[in-house]
């Protein structure tokens, strides 16, 4: 009796180190607490106006004011000042309860921003922090202008905001088909600056690059999409640029018509440990077990933008056992946020906006726990009356963006925020952000796949 309990535990202990696939293991979360921020909530006292969906893109900004709490980035694209859906970004200085301490409008009329806006160019479509690209002290932004028509229609542009410890915008630099020592060749509707992600140094010269889709690109049949690398001066200009579509960039499986790959986009570190930061892009009308559920591909990367070897998460692909429906559009916003359940690999928070838990359009995102070849170990989805108890209403669009916050509540636990930029707090669309104080995950062992 005594042989064989050794023998048995033994077993054990050898299925539970080498990870063989007798074992399986479910890793759970939940969110712990949540504050709304909008119109009427969270001590936000800017002046939003119907239409402006707040929310749409959100960035999580470091430390701005130096009072030891992160704060917020956050896109109203359909802002009107000076003009019809010129668009903005907020500054959101913020505390520690995910209240709003102080906030600061950047558009066409304020926070000093000397940017040449159009009508419908709607910047503050996509936001990322770009670190502290100047080296003077103060953390810089990229903003995506999606509509900007430069050279041809809605051919899109980024901004580059250089900042000072305010908010104000100091300096700027656009980046388009005309300006910011762009090469790449551009087409009417590619709408290039719909996502923007910071993706580390790439090439190692000492300057942070980043990651823009293009979700309406041509390459290969209408709306494939694609993804630009950009590799940056610290002038806010591009030095050198690779293309990631269809045909270009050497990506490995095929795109279809109307995927909109480059609808999201997310810097995830050097995910397979070959020393190269990697890439997580949306594509949020991939078709993979109905129309229009939604796909996220985790590109692996070499030092020259070019894709080394890649991996698709969908409906039936990637290790991913979520139900997604049709219409979800999974993929529609992406985020690395952290080692949530500690094993050394990042996770991943992937919005679907149009999920109908709890009503039509009221949204969802999925907590996606990693492995390091890109596929899936475990996931749990964050939706009305979903592991998730915010008040949501029908259209509200939570998941259209999200973005981690790191320990904004000092709990040892990174913390996340989620864009619902059809809230109507206020009035009609005027747009929401959550602030989702996470608890940590547990992962519960089953043995043998039961």
């Amino acid at each position: 009796m005594k042989k064989s309990l050794t023998i048995f535990w033994t077993l054990i202990l050898f299925l539970l180190l080498t990870g063989s696939r007798c074992t399986d293991s479910t890793v759970t979360t939940e969110v712990n607490s949540e504050e709304k921020i909008s119109d009427s909530n969270g001590g936000f006292d800017g002046n939003l106006n119907d239409g402006d969906q707040f929310g749409s893109a959100i960035a999580s900004i470091g430390d701005l004011e130096s009072d030891g709490v992160s704060d917020l980035a956050v896109g109203t694209p359909f802002d009107d000042d000076n003009g019809e859906n010129r668009g903005a970004i907020w500054i959101l200085f913020m505390d520690a309860d995910g209240r709003v301490d102080l906030e600061r409008k950047i558009s066409d009329d304020e926070g000093d921003f000397i940017g040449d806006l159009d009508n419908d160019d709607q910047f503050g479509s996509a936001i990322a922090s770009i670190g502290d690209l100047n080296n003077d002290g103060v953390l810089d932004l990229a903003v995506g202008a999606p509509r900007d028509d430069d050279r041809g229609n809605n051919r899109g542009a980024v901004w580059i905001l250089f900042l000072d410890a305010l908010g104000r915008v100091v300096q700027n630099q656009k980046i388009s088909d005309l300006r910011g020592g762009f090469d790449g060749n551009l087409s009417d509707g590619d709408q290039f600056g719909g996502a923007v992600a910071n993706i580390g140094d790439v090439d190692a010269d000492g300057v942070t690059d980043l990651a823009v889709g293009a979700q309406h690109d041509d390459d290969g049949g209408d709306n494939k999409g694609a993804v630009w690398i950009l590799f940056m001066n610290s002038d806010g200009t591009v030095k050198a640029q690779q293309k990631i579509s269809d045909n270009e960039g050497n990506l490995d499986d095929n795109l279809n018509s109307d995927d909109r790959f480059g609808s999201a986009v997310a810097g995830i570190g050097d995910l397979n440990g070959d020393g190269v930061n990697d890439l997580a892009v949306g594509a949020n009308q991939d078709g993979d077990g109905g129309s229009d559920r939604g796909a996220v591909w985790i590109l692996f990367l070499n030092t020259d933008g070019t894709v080394s070897s890649n991996q698709k998460i969908s409906q039936n692909k990637g290790e991913f056992n979520g139900d997604l429906g049709d219409g979800d559009r999974f993929g529609s916003a992406v985020a690395s946020i952290g080692d949530l359940d500690e094993d050394g690999v990042i996770e991943l928070a992937v919005g679907a906006p149009q999920n109908d838990d709890g009503g039509q359009d009221r949204g969802a995102i999925w907590i996606l726990f990693m492995d390091n070849n890109g596929e899936v170990r475990s996931e749990i989805k964050l939706s009305s009356g979903n592991n998730f108890d915010g008040n949501l209403s029908d259209g509200d669009q939570f998941g259209r963006a999200v973005a981690a916050i790191g320990d904004l509540d000092g709990d040892n636990i990174n913390d996340i925020t989620v864009g619902a930029p059809l809230d109507d707090d206020g009035g009609t669309d005027r747009g929401a952000v959550w602030l989702l104080f996470m608890d940590r995950a547990k992962t519960d062992f089953n043995l043998f796949g039961q």
